[in-house]
């Protein structure tokens, strides 16, 4: 990738199955892509949907959701548009903010402290992935919605399933029908009984979201606020364990958290890039590249955050100098992540609450022999095993 980026930021692949694509690996080139409309992820949704080819069913817009069978998860086909985008995020931005993620994070805080003092009480070594990284997300999501309990195995189901599914597609789309069902479920009880949660709001605001739109709202910030979230925070672990020393000025206080979160978003990014798959609507010059008109592009924010030209000694990991505008694991603009300030609150209070319990924390094996897994959408470590 750093010499891809060095000598051909913007280079034409050949997939597996033969066919061509192009790969870029700049950040100027990565945040072009995810800002110009030019690049649509409609093409990937399209083929997400249900085999028979037409719109999912699963949503009505005039009430409870319809009892239609579950269809494959859509990936936000019905926001792919720009003018439905524009409407859905319009709504939505009212409920995911800033302010909102910033009122959770006393609950956030009080979360990550059960876990911990879960993994206190747990024989040692402890399994970090298992009893913190992977369990605080979804915890954090109950809390979002206000997930009842009568409702909350169905997502647990949906998590496991997740974990165990691999690099299978055959299983990941078994796994978001399950979501899908839960989530359907989700907004059938919060329309009978609103809270004070998004969801209620998004609901009660004026009434122009479909059903359709409130689930496939609740299955995207699901998907992106569990795995991303949990494989975010194993590998930002598994980096201060690798680098000993910046780990050390996290724990003493000798640098801030939230600085600390955005280099970790920066260095040890968790996706692989498959998942940011785009396709061109029409012939777009990158450079002196002529990306022809429904050619499928991936880009590759991890290389992005490693792009000599926007900051000087990118392989050196160094908490301090951690900023926003040093990556783009959150994408960039219409289509910046909704959930990206909640995900910055619980990394920071994961991590500062982690350090702040156990000072003397350390892996029971040597980093390097940490054994690492991936999907199609992300790599992670297999396991944290730590004692103290």
């Amino acid at each position: 990738m750093a010499r891809l980026r060095r000598t051909e930021p913007v280079a034409r692949v050949q997939l597996a199955s033969g066919a061509p694509a192009y790969l870029v690996t700049s950040y100027r080139h990565v945040r072009m892509v995810l800002s110009d409309e030019r690049f649509s992820r409609r093409p990937v949704r399209a083929r997400a949907v249900a085999p028979s080819g037409g719109r999912p069913t699963g949503g009505s817009t005039n009430g409870a959701p319809s009892s239609a069978p579950a269809p494959v998860f859509d990936f936000g086909l019905f926001i792919a548009d720009q003018a439905d985008h524009a409407r859905w995020r319009s709504r939505t931005n009212q409920a995911f903010n800033v302010r909102q993620a910033e009122a959770m994070r006393i609950r956030v805080g009080e979360l990550v402290e059960e876990l911990l003092d879960g993994c206190e009480a747990a024989p040692r070594p402890v399994d970090l992935m298992d009893r913190f990284a992977f369990r605080l997300p979804l915890r954090v999501l109950f809390a979002l919605f206000d997930v009842p309990d009568q409702l909350r195995p169905a997502f647990e189901a949906w998590a496991l399933a997740m974990r165990a599914g691999g690099a299978s597609m055959a299983a990941f789309g078994a796994a978001m029908a399950g979501l899908h069902g839960a989530a359907v479920e989700l907004v059938r009880h919060r329309r009978g009984q609103l809270g004070e949660d998004p969801l209620s709001q998004m609901i009660g605001q004026s009434g122009d979201l479909s059903d359709e739109e409130l689930v496939s709202t609740v299955m995207l910030l699901t998907v992106a606020g569990y795995e991303t979230v949990a494989t975010q925070l194993g590998n930002g672990l598994l980096a201060l364990f690798q680098h000993p020393a910046e780990l050390d000025r996290l724990r003493s206080g000798g640098v801030a958290v939230d600085l600390a979160v955005e280099e970790i978003l920066r260095y040890a990014q968790s996706g692989t890039g498959f998942a940011g798959l785009l396709y061109t609507t029409c012939d777009v010059t990158l450079d002196d590249v002529v990306v022809p008109a429904g050619a499928a592009v991936f880009i590759s924010p991890d290389a992005a955050g490693r792009d000599e030209l926007r900051l000087p000694d990118p392989e050196r990991f160094d908490l301090s100098r951690g900023a926003a505008s040093h990556h783009l694991a959150f994408g960039a603009g219409a289509h910046f992540c909704l959930g990206a300030p909640l995900a910055r609150v619980e990394l920071q209070e994961a991590l500062a609450r982690l350090m702040a319990r156990f000072p003397g924390l350390r892996l029971v094996p040597a980093a390097a022999d940490v054994p690492i897994v991936s999907n199609r959408f992300n790599r992670l470590p297999a396991e944290l095993l730590v004692t103290w």
